[in-house]
């Protein structure tokens, strides 16, 4: 049975409303990715099982998105999909108030990450098939501004402690889930059914395994820039000033996407990405000292932004129509679900083996692996109109 409207938009998505969404989106990974694991210590878990159910709540979206991306692709679509699978989310955080068992905070944690998870791509598919005039990377750019704003926030709420993390959490997931109810009607799919085939071809699959190795690549950035450095005895605040320095810069990097899209083209813009790559990992691989440190975050520009900039808009182009929302659910799933936990997990055995300068020289070997992989391919791939 297909739920269909009569009537499907064909205006470009509301900026407005997308930016809205993108800053609360993101919002919730700045209140996710500093606190979650505190707050899952705090509970007594050890650090198998914070590994664990932190992998759970990344993961979920590839466990099932895909799946509904591809249901929706056929032209179905049920009045309010985004905001009942946010309200689920919402209940799911809501069973992490008085839980201290493992496994029901690891389930919490995956049905958060199903719901939340899910509406990145279905969003992400609409704007991206009518991008209003402003361009993809400044409404992305409203994305960091969430994180940035809900990382702060956040901090000065829970002060020393993270007992009102859960609190917190439901408050952004509920916000997320006001501004889904008011994306509803602009991001359902066509009014007559597609054909919801599989992303298909050698060419897409090609470019989500590139774009998933560079995110394993990142695994001893996330998981251990800032324990390399505080052992090497910066303080607290200013390794946090560097990691300030990051985002800014990812900030900074969509702000100007629409021209960088301009000068290098999708497929030069993400070639520039993962050359340049290698040189950040080396950065960090040398005995740190200020200068050296900035260069290396502000480089978060280009390994981070403008490689998301231009690979989520050549994964749109590239698969054909009736499977983009399932093409998003692979891109999200694949690179921030597996690819980071695969590169984090990977990452602990690394840095006790090889130490911090050690793990950033794989990451680099592995960078240039993965950027000759791309340039070896690119001139072969057909289809891509950029």
């Amino acid at each position: 049975m297909s739920f269909m409207h009569p009537r499907y938009p064909t205006t470009a998505v509301s900026s407005k409303r997308a930016g809205a969404f993108y800053a609360a989106y993101f919002g919730v990974l700045g209140v996710v990715l500093p606190f979650l694991g505190p707050f899952l210590a705090e509970r007594g878990l050890g650090a198998v099982a914070v590994g664990l159910v932190t992998a759970a709540f990344s993961l979920a979206k590839l466990a099932y998105a895909p799946f509904l991306g591809r249901w929706v692709d056929r032209g179905r679509w049920f009045p309010g999909l985004l905001t009942s699978h946010m309200v689920l989310a919402v209940a799911a955080a809501m069973l992490v108030f008085h839980s201290r068992d493992p496994w029901l905070l690891g389930l919490a944690l995956l049905i958060v990450g199903l719901g939340y998870g899910t509406v990145l791509p279905l969003v992400e598919a609409a704007v991206l098939e009518r991008l209003p005039s402003r361009g993809y990377g400044r409404l992305r750019w409203w994305g960091s501004a969430g994180f940035i704003v809900a990382a702060v926030v956040s901090g000065r709420v829970l002060g020393g402690g993270t007992g009102a993390f859960p609190w917190v959490l439901c408050a952004v997931l509920m916000v997320l889930g006001v501004i889904c109810l008011t994306l509803e009607n602009e991001v359902r799919p066509h009014d007559h059914p597609g054909t919801g085939t599989w992303v298909g071809g050698a060419a897409v699959w090609t470019l989500l395994a590139v774009l998933t190795l560079h995110q394993v690549a990142h695994g001893p950035y996330y998981a251990f820039f800032s324990i390399h450095l505080r052992e090497h005895g910066l303080s607290t605040e200013l390794v946090a000033t560097l990691w300030s320095v990051a985002v800014l810069a990812e900030a900074g990097a969509f702000m100007i996407g629409t021209r960088l899209e301009r000068r290098f083209g999708l497929r030069g813009l993400l070639g520039v990405s993962l050359a340049l790559s290698p040189i950040r990992w080396l950065l960090l691989a040398l005995p740190p000292t200020i200068p050296l440190l900035v260069i290396a975050q502000a480089g978060h520009a280009v390994t981070f932004a403008a490689a998301h900039l231009a690979g989520v808009q050549l994964v749109q182009r590239i698969v054909p129509a009736g499977a983009r929302r399932n093409a998003q659910a692979l891109y999200s799933g694949l690179l921030f679900g597996l690819g980071i936990v695969v590169g984090t997990a990977a990452a602990g055995p690394l840095y006790a083996a090889v130490g911090g300068s050690g793990s950033f020289l794989t990451a680099a070997a592995l960078s240039v692996v993965v950027a000759a992989a791309w340039f070896g391919v690119v001139s072969r791939m057909r289809g891509l109109r950029v």
